[in-house]
Formats: structure tokens, sequence, C-alpha cells
């Protein structure tokens, strides 16, 4: 950058960015870089984060710190050369100048000593920084009794600070601290443990069963004569970088479909990050969280169906302690080499505490027992089962086992669109099939506390305390239990989104009062809300919902004259591209996006209800049972509840009561005693015994004791009456108690 004119300019707080509607997040120049006249400086892409596309073409900007351009440059695709630089000739015009020469004019020799390197700083809006209170009745999850009607939340850079009920606690100061009350009930985020969500721009598979036969393993659907035209070519086709190139808008977009529904993270993503979306929006499980990156998934892998398969590097990473999670697709069928898949990963040893099992259609008593010995968890995709296989899973024989279970909805193809919409299945089934056995607040544990503790998670997510992420849900006040109001709510029922104190969606008043005019509107049925995907710091961060959804309808179409413009011209003449199709994707036609909002999608009840598998054992109406409410012209219910002001029961610091006490951290295989009281080293923290020690007293014997010895008390003077009656006689014990102060 060269300042060409005959005054200092100070150039600090200006904004270097290549194409302002997508491509790298912009970077501001540092303060009080001033440039004095004829001098120059030079921004590495080190310092800037900027990359420019050889591929696609691509745009240098400079504007000022009020957004205005400065000036720019732009380059066609396969345009530029290695080593030659773009830059002004002595006639101003824009063109490639020859060598680098960094500092220097475009016609001086370099190198010549040293340069100025500028800063440059990318702004990190997608981290939270601030404080602010929600309040609300909140449902920590740390036990069902752990439900504060009158609950405040202290959320600062994202992390939650404290958790109260009632008047602020003196030792917070909450000056000029924002506080929002929801008028909801607030929970956990949600997390999905089970999904390929890189599928979920598509909507449910519309498909008839062959020959009026189920399907009875994972291996057989895939054969459907519509499965390539509905659901993997149409998967390439928006993927795949030498076609429509969409992966990154159809993972936002399907990060979208997750927080609508209150998900806050999610599992089952691409293999590899993108820079586009895996910092924003829903947590990616896989990826790198929390500092670390020790989840591990096998979706289609030989661990489940070949004995000979080598899972050593899993063992070991489970006893290093550098694995929290390993995610296994095992037995998704009904048959009997379904369920053989269970038994191989046994003998092998693979059934591990970190092991996360999903499916299990066909296992019973005796392998839901051998899970529970290792602390394995299950996870229940039950109308993904439905659709597919005719059966499910049997949450309930592996509950009666001891067994966590988990809810997770699969992937669009077959599933709902997030885990508040699968609660509605999984309560369908318990209420119907299962006679009750599950309780609303185990059910609404299987989205929130059960899939934390699965993954080691619990000490960052899936529960509201001090000390873990703000990744919180806020649904209207629909019933009096609030486990009931999670399972009942439905897409207009959601107040607001979360994730690491970012909201990120929710009703408009919300939105507004708490991002001002940072958000996006976005159209349901009869409802609107309010959505921020955009960030000024990730790649393509600009991108807003309206241009996901415009983007992907575009391609979903797979118009042959669109595919030709985009991307077929660059390697077909256009009767070689018609030719092609015609030979290998002859039945490829327009598929419609799903839509973000289960509430108002007709063709998604509309498959569930007239599919012969998901109705095989009994009709299965969820849409008349959840979803036929009507709202008000505000998304709001004709009845919803208003929890008392009262003292509700303060929450546990965990699940289990009998959990021993926790004191502090320490070395491994460290001992020592507390009064009577045995103490070990746990993990780096003091378990200990909790016996009642020998010669201690309990509360009520210690303020027997106080008012013995208290004058003012009448306990204490009943005893002085007694000991002088005793020693004096009644005359006078009655003149010393009576008698006047002097």
């Amino acid at each position: 950058m060269w300042n060409p004119t005959d005054q200092e300019v100070n150039i600090g707080g200006w904004w270097l960015d290549d194409d302002p509607n997508g491509g790298s997040p912009p970077c501001a120049i540092g303060w009080n870089t001033n440039l004095s006249p004829d001098e120059r400086i030079v921004f590495y892409r080190s310092i800037t984060g900027l990359e420019f596309s050889y591929f696609d073409g691509d745009t240098a900007h400079l504007s000022n710190q009020y957004g205005t351009e400065i000036d720019s440059f732009s380059f066609p695709e396969l345009d530029s050369d290695y080593g030659v630089s773009y830059g002004r000739s002595s006639s101003g015009a824009w063109g490639k100048v020859g060598d680098l020469t960094p500092g220097l004019a475009n016609d001086e020799s370099w190198p010549q000593g040293t340069h100025w390197q500028g800063s440059c700083y990318t702004p990190r809006d997608h981290l939270h920084d601030g404080s602010y209170v929600l309040a609300g009745r909140v449902a920590t999850m740390t036990s069902e009794q752990g439900v504060l009607n009158d609950g405040h939340i202290l959320v600062t850079d994202g992390m939650i600070i404290d958790v109260w009920s009632g008047p602020n606690p003196s030792y917070l100061n909450l000056d000029g601290v924002p506080f929002y009350e929801t008028d909801g009930t607030i929970f956990p985020g949600l997390i999905d443990m089970h999904n390929h969500y890189h599928y979920n721009y598509l909507p449910l598979w519309d498909y008839t069963p062959e020959n009026g036969q189920f399907y009875t393993n994972r291996y057989q659907w895939k054969d459907n004569p519509t499965y390539k035209s509905q659901v993997s070519w149409p998967k390439v086709f928006m993927l795949q970088g030498n076609m429509w190139g969409l992966a990154d808008e159809a993972v936002k977009y399907a990060e979208v479909k997750s927080i609508v529904g209150g998900t806050t993270s999610i599992q089952g993503g691409p293999s590899s990050s993108g820079d586009a979306w895996d910092s924003i929006l829903a947590r990616n499980i896989e990826h790198y969280n929390f500092g670390d990156d020790d989840v591990k998934t096998c979706a289609v892998c030989d661990a489940a169906y070949d004995p000979e398969y080598d899972g050593s590097h899993i063992i070991e990473d489970a006893e290093s302690g550098e694995l929290d999670g390993w995610f296994v697709h095992v037995a998704e069928g009904v048959d009997g080499s379904s369920l053989n898949e269970f038994q191989i990963l046994k003998d092998q040893g693979l059934l591990l505490r970190e092991t996360v099992l999903i499916h299990g259609v066909p296992l019973r008593e005796a392998q839901f027992a051998d899970m529970a010995a290792a602390d394995a968890t299950l996870v229940w995709s039950p109308m993904s089962n439905m659709l597919l296989y005719g059966d499910t899973a049997r949450p309930d024989l592996a509950k009666d086992a001891g067994v966590r279970i988990t809810l997770a909805p699969d992937w669009a193809p077959s599933g709902a669109k997030s885990p508040l919409h699968e609660l509605k299945m999984a309560d369908w089934w318990n209420q119907n099939k299962m006679d009750g056995k599950f309780s609303d607040y185990e059910l609404a544990q299987m989205v929130t506390s059960n899939a934390a503790d699965a993954m080691h998670w619990n000490t960052h997510l899936g529960r509201i305390q001090d000390g873990l992420s703000a990744d919180l849900l806020v649904v209207d006040n629909i019933a009096e239990d609030p486990y009931r109001t999670l399972i009942e709510a439905i897409d207009p029922d959601v107040r607001l989104s979360i994730v690491g104190g970012l909201p990120v969606f929710g009703d408009v008043d919300l939105m507004q009062a708490m991002n001002g005019n940072d958000y996006e509107l976005i159209n349901g049925s009869g409802f609107q809300k309010a959505v921020d995907i955009t960030y000024n710091s990730v790649e393509d961060g600009s991108q807003s919902f309206s241009f996901l959804e415009s983007e992907l309808t575009k391609a979903m179409r797979f118009d042959r004259q669109e595919m030709f413009d985009d991307w077929g011209h660059e390697s077909y003449t256009w009767s070689e591209f018609n030719d092609w199709l015609d030979q290998s994707h002859s039945s490829l036609g327009a598929v419609p996006l799903d839509p973000v909002f289960t509430y108002g999608d007709d063709r998604y009840f509309d498959v569930l209800n007239r599919s012969q598998t998901f109705n095989s054992k009994g009709t299965i109406d969820l849409y008349s049972r959840y979803y036929d409410v009507a709202f008000d012209a505000n998304g709001n219910r004709s009845e919803t509840f208003t929890p008392p002001d009262d003292d509700p029961v303060q929450p546990p610091d965990d699940d289990d009561d009998d959990e021993p006490l926790v004191e502090s951290e320490c070395t491994q295989d460290d001992t020592k005693n507390v009064e009577c009281n045995t103490c070990y080293c746990s993990d780096e923290v003091w378990v200990c015994t909790e016996m009642d020690c020998g010669g201690s007293q309990n509360s009520e014997d210690d303020g027997l004791a106080s008012s013995l010895l208290d004058p003012s008390s009448p306990v204490y003077w009943v005893m002085v009456f007694v000991a002088l009656l005793v020693v004096f006689g009644s005359g006078v014990a009655v003149w010393m108690v009576l008698r006047p102060s002097s």
C-alpha cells in the first residue's frame, strides 16, 4: 500500500478484504498506522488471513473505517502467476507489473533492506464478549427437582458465571449488566448425538418398499430405485467442487435447521472442518471444541462387521485419556447379521466407556447387560428406524439394564429435523408402545445431560451450572411441568437459542433486545422469527440465511441449462453435457429444499402418514398429537402456564445425591483422612467417604445447646428456675427469677 499524496494519512481502522460478499473475513488495520507522503506498507497473508482465489478469481478491497471504498482491484479466474504481482503502472492502470517488490515502487529492484510490515486484526464477533442475565423458569437438568421458577443465569464471555433464584445475590456486582426477561423456560441447549447433517437440506425420502418387503438392514435400502435420484445424486451434485460446490452453504443451512429447534451441538458432519462454519452456529462435535479434538466417529467402518478389524488405536486412546467419545453405527437393522455386529464389536474389546453405540435395533437383555457393564451409551433414533425398518430399538430394556440412553434424529432423509422434534416421536412411542416407561424428565435427559455425560462433556455442557458454557434453549411456558413443556414445544414456541453466549435464533423481541439490529427475519407458517448467522470473523461470514436459501433452492432444481451455465460448460459442450446426464443421471430431477421448520411442513407429515413401514406397528399421527396447534399473529399459543414466584427446590450439584463429596484438586493415588472419613485422589480430585463422625452433633442438637446458654431464650430461664427450685425451694426460686433488675 502506497501513500501518493503530500499529506500524512492515518489508515488505522481501515479495512482490507477480498470478496465483500464472501471469501476470507476482513481485517482492520492497526490503530495509529500513519503513512507519510510517498511511504509504503506491506500486509502479508500470515497477518491478514486474506486468501485470494486463483481458481475463481478475486478482488482486493480497501475501505475506510466507515466502510467507504478507497480502492479495489479484481482479477479473473486462472489468471495470476506465482511470483508475479499486480499493481498500478506509471499511467495508473492496474495490471501485472513483474517481480514482487514489497515496500518499494513497482519499477524498483528488490531486495533493498527491510520494509514496513503492517498489522491487521480479524474481528472476533463469533465469540461472545460481555455480560447479561437471562431470567425465567430455569430447568437446570442437574436433577428432576432442579427447577428454579424465578431463575436467573449470569452469562459472561460465553460462560455461565452464576445461577440463582429470586433476588440478586449480594456478592454479585451487576451494575450495568442488562437483564432479559424471557417469560419462558430455560433449558441447556439440546445435543444431537447422531446425524449426517451434510444431507440435511434434503427432505424426507418418499419411497415405497420393493415388493412390499421391509428392509432388514442398512445395506439394502440404498438399492431402492428412487434412492439415487432423491438422496445420493442430489448430495453429490450439491457438494462436489466441480459441480454446484455448495458444501459450506449446505452445512450452514443444516445448522440453521438445528438451532431453530434449540440444538446447540450436533454430531455427524463432514470429516474435515470448514472455516466457513466450524466456529459458528451449532458446535460440531467431532471437530475442535473446548481445547480438544478427542471425539471420533466410525459411521460406515469395519469395526461392526469385520472380525479382523484392528481397533487398537481406539483402545489406546481411551486408556490414555485422549478419547472423549467414539461414535459407531452398530446393529442398524432387524436381522441376524445386524445383531452379529454387536458381538463382533464386543469380541474386539471395543465396548468401552467411550463407546456411543448408534441404533442397536435388535439388541436385547444380554447385549444391554454388556453395554451397562462397560458404561457404554445407546443412541436411539426411533423415527428413522421406523421409516426404514418398521421397528426400532428397545430403550425400555436398555433402561432396565442401566444403560445410558440418548436420542437423535439420524438424518433428514429419514428423520426429524432436530432432537426437539425427535422428542415427539420418542414421547409417542413411550406412551403407546412402552406404557410410559420413561418419565418426561428422563426423555429430556436424553437430549441434554445424558448426551453430555456420554462423551465426557459434562464439564462443558448438558446442564445449567456455573462454570459451564452458555449453550441455552428458551421455550414458551406451555405446561406446568417444565419437561412436558420441552416435549410439547414446536417451532413457534422456541423463544431463544444461544450458543456460547451468542443469541443465534429466537423471537424478534428477544433477538432485537440482545443483538440490536444484527439479525435477519425468517418466516414460518403464520409466525416470524429472527436469526443471526453473519459474522465478520469467519470465511464467507457475510452470507445471510436468505442467500443460503436462494442458492440451495436454485441448485436443487437441477435444471440442465442452469447447471450447464454455472459449471457444466467448463468440461462439456451443451450436447456432451446432455449426453452425460442421459447416460449417468437420467432420472435426476428437481428436489425441494427441506424447510427449516417442521410446523407448516405439509410434505413432511404427508410422507410420514403414507409410509407403510412407519405405521407398521400402528398409526403414528404425530401431526394431530403435537402439531395441530393454533397460534396468534405473534406466534403465541392461546393457553400457556405462568410459573409461581415461590422458593423452589434448589438444585443439587449433580444428578446423584449419593455421589461422594468432591473437595479439591490433588495428585493421583494420594490419600488422606478428614476426621473419621477416608479420602483418595481420583481423576485429580479428592473423593471422600461421608461417615457420621462420633462426637459431632446435628443441627437440632446445636440449636438446643445454644438456647441453654442464651439468657434471651425462654429455655434458659426455665432451666434456671428448675435449678433454683432444687437447691433453695420454691419461694427463693420464684424471687430469684422475678426479682427486679438493679
